[in-house]
C-alpha cells in the first residue's frame, strides 16, 4: 500500500457503500456517483447547486443496483465528486487552493490539477471555480482521510479477496459522460489505458457485448481511463481494470438531470452485460487468460 495519507482515526465506513461477493472474479467500482454534499462544503462554495450535482456521474449507482444480486461485488462512493475525486490521485493537489498553500514538491501538479480537477476539485467545469476563497490546510487532511482513503483501502481489500480465490481479479470502474461532439455517435467508451490495464481478450469480449446490443462504442478516446483504472490494472500481476464510461443522454435530461424513461433499458443492459461478462470470466478456458 502506497497511502501515506491514512490514519487509523480517519477510517470511516460512511463515506461508500460496499457489497462483498466472492463467486465472481468481476468487481464493480463507482467512484462519481454520490449525491451527500456535507453542509460545510454548501457554506463554502459560490456556484448554484444544480452545478455541482452536473460533475456527478449522476444515477449510475442506480444503474449497478441490481449487480449486486448476481454475485458481483460493488462499491460506491456515497460523496459527491465535486467534493473530492477519488479517481485521481491523492497526491493531484492544488498548492494554491490552500492557506498556507502546500508544498508543491510532495504533489503530482498534472494537468488535470493545474485545469482545476485535482483529488480536490478547484472547478466543476470550464470557468465554473467552485470557491470564493482558498481552504484550511486541515480541509485537505479531513476529505483524504475520511474519504479518499478509506475508499481505496476498501477498493484494494476486496481486489486482494478475489485474486486470492481466483488467482487473477478484474475490476470494472464505471462512469458517465456528457455527449461527445462528433460526427459519429458514440454511446459507450471503454478505456484500457491503451491496452496497459487489461487483457485485449476482455476489452474485445466488453465491446461485442456493447455493440451485440445496439450500441456505438469507442475504445480509448476521449477517456483512456483514470487513476483507478491505471493503479489497479495491473496484467502482468493478474490484476484488470476496465473504465466504462455510459453517454448520460440515454438515461438523463442534462438540464433537469432527471432520469428519462430510456432508464430502464439501460439498467436492463448493464445488468445483463456484466453478469455475461462474470460467466465468461469464470468459464475454466477463458480464465487461463488471466492467469
Amino acid at each position: 500500500m502506497i497511502f501515506s495519507i491514512e490514519k487509523e482515526s480517519y477510517i470511516s465506513h460512511d463515506s461508500f457503500s460496499f457489497i462483498e461477493a466472492t463467486e465472481s472474479p468481476l468487481f464493480i467500482s463507482s467512484p462519481h456517483s454520490g449525491r451527500v454534499y456535507p453542509s460545510q462544503f454548501i457554506n463554502q462554495t459560490k456556484l448554484p447547486f444544480l452545478d455541482l450535482q452536473k460533475m456527478e456521474d449522476r444515477f449510475v449507482d442506480q444503474i449497478l443496483e441490481d449487480v449486486p444480486h448476481n454475485d458481483i461485488g460493488l462499491i460506491k462512493a456515497l460523496f459527491a465528486r465535486s467534493y473530492c475525486d477519488v479517481n485521481r490521485d491523492w497526491r493531484e493537489l492544488d498548492p494554491t487552493l490552500f492557506t498556507p498553500p502546500l508544498d508543491a514538491k510532495n504533489l503530482l501538479i498534472t494537468q488535470r490539477v493545474q485545469a482545476g480537477y485535482g483529488v480536490i476539485p478547484r472547478c466543476v467545469g470550464p470557468g465554473k471555480v467552485i470557491y470564493s476563497h482558498t481552504l484550511p490546510v486541515e480541509d485537505a487532511e479531513k476529505r483524504l482521510g475520511l474519504y479518499w482513503s478509506p475508499f481505496h483501502t476498501k477498493l484494494y481489500e476486496a481486489l486482494r479477496v478475489i485474486y486470492q480465490k481466483f488467482g487473477f481479479a478484474v475490476l470494472f470502474d464505471i462512469h458517465s459522460m456528457p455527449p461527445l461532439f462528433q460526427t459519429r455517435k458514440c454511446d459507450i467508451v471503454l478505456g484500457n489505458r491503451h491496452g496497459r490495464s487489461c487483457s485485449p481478450a476482455l476489452l474485445r469480449f466488453v465491446q461485442l457485448a456493447f455493440e451485440e446490443r445496439g450500441y456505438n462504442v469507442q475504445i480509448n478516446s476521449p477517456y483512456a481511463g483514470g487513476f483507478i483504472t491505471h493503479y489497479y490494472g495491473m496484467p502482468h500481476k493478474h490484476f484488470h481494470s476496465l473504465q466504462i464510461e455510459i453517454c448520460r443522454s440515454l438515461y438523463l435530461n442534462h438540464a433537469t438531470l432527471a432520469l428519462t424513461r430510456h432508464f430502464q433499458t439501460i439498467k436492463d443492459d448493464m445488468t445483463s452485460i456484466l453478469c455475461n461478462v462474470s460467466r465468461w470470466l469464470l468459464n475454466e478456458e477463458n480464465r487461463k487468460l488471466f492467469l
